[in-house]
């Protein structure tokens, strides 16, 4: 088959939003990002990248629950299906079936794994040469084609691909500020002892006082990715304080906590930059202590925040109910 048109990415630093945004879009579904982002919770998730001794990882921004990715997706008004599984040889000859059935009906997919460790969009696929055709934050360099033969190299198998448009009622506003209290607070997420939320965050900050080995891209990659998440964290907040006047004064302060978050960090941004990550900054112990400063300030108004949306959802459920 040739390729779905009419789809695009959207810009975003997570790339599982970005790959859900521009699907949505194609349903004929026009969410602004940030509503797109605290819909989801991906506004508010944090995991701190963690192996081996090193930390600040670029694999934390994209370690979160993915099995619960189809419930959280439908509140943004299209229902999902997923197809995930180890990438063996038989598993992944299954997944390309699915894959090509819904492509061939004209469903464009989300994706894992592709280009790169990161989420892209697959719209459409080439028997012959054996690969599909993706969207992902590199394809403008490397072109859109990935062999199947090559996809999945990390070994896990993840496809959503949507399914029906859904009614998304007022109760979708409440379980999202449930998801984000769980989140700030680190109780989300696979149970691979990565530090999340508010936690990993104070993690972060706790390592670069030591001396322990902090990757340089993954750290600025990593800032970068928050900082983002939180300023449309605030911007979903602000708007759910002005659309519910019952509730309109803790969301208006988890708000001010995430925009105060984001003050905080910025400066981070400015000395660790991605993609270069300020090159030796991050081994330089005067920088790292001042990094780690501002990392527990940002830490502090996570837990603001979080502390605000818990006092305003029975006010929201009160109010929506």
């Amino acid at each position: 088959m040739g390729r779905i048109p009419g789809i695009e990415l959207a810009p975003n630093w997570t790339s599982a939003a970005a790959a859900l945004e521009g699907i949505l879009r194609h349903a004929g579904i026009d969410l602004p990002r940030h509503a797109v982002m605290g819909l989801t919770g991906h506004a508010f998730h944090f995991c701190l990248g963690t192996r081996e001794g090193v930390v600040a990882l670029p694999s934390g921004p994209s370690s979160f629950d993915r099995a619960a990715m189809v419930a959280r997706y439908a509140r943004t008004g299209l229902r999902f299906e997923r197809f995930a599984g180890p990438a063996d040889a038989a598993t992944k000859e299954r997944a390309i079936a699915w894959a090509a059935e819904r492509l061939d009906a004209g469903v464009p997919l989300i994706g894992w794994d592709l280009h790169l460790h990161e989420f892209g969009i697959i719209d459409g696929y080439d028997r012959a040469r054996g690969g599909f055709f993706v969207q992902d934050v590199i394809t403008e360099q490397v072109g859109p084609f990935v062999a199947w033969e090559a996809w999945a190299p990390l070994g896990e198998i993840e496809l959503w691909a949507p399914v029906e448009p859904v009614e998304a009622g007022p109760e979708v506003v409440v379980e999202a500020l449930r998801t984000a209290a769980a989140l700030l607070g680190g109780e989300e997420g696979p149970a691979d002892g990565q530090p999340r939320g508010a936690g990993g965050i104070e993690a972060w900050a706790e390592a670069l006082e030591g001396t322990a080995e902090v990757d340089r891209a993954g750290n600025a990659y990593t800032l970068a990715v928050l900082a983002a998440a939180r300023t449309d964290g605030a911007a979903f907040l602000r708007d759910l304080a002005g659309a519910l006047p019952g509730a309109a004064e803790p969301l208006a302060a988890a708000a001010r906590a995430l925009e105060e978050e984001t003050k905080a960090l910025a400066p981070l941004i400015t000395l660790f930059p991605f993609p270069s990550g300020g090159h030796g900054n991050v081994q330089v112990p005067g920088l790292r202590r001042a990094a780690a400063m501002a990392l527990r300030r940002a830490a502090r108004y996570e837990r603001e925040c979080r502390g605000a949306i818990e006092g305003a959802i029975p006010l929201v459920e009160a109010e929506t109910g």
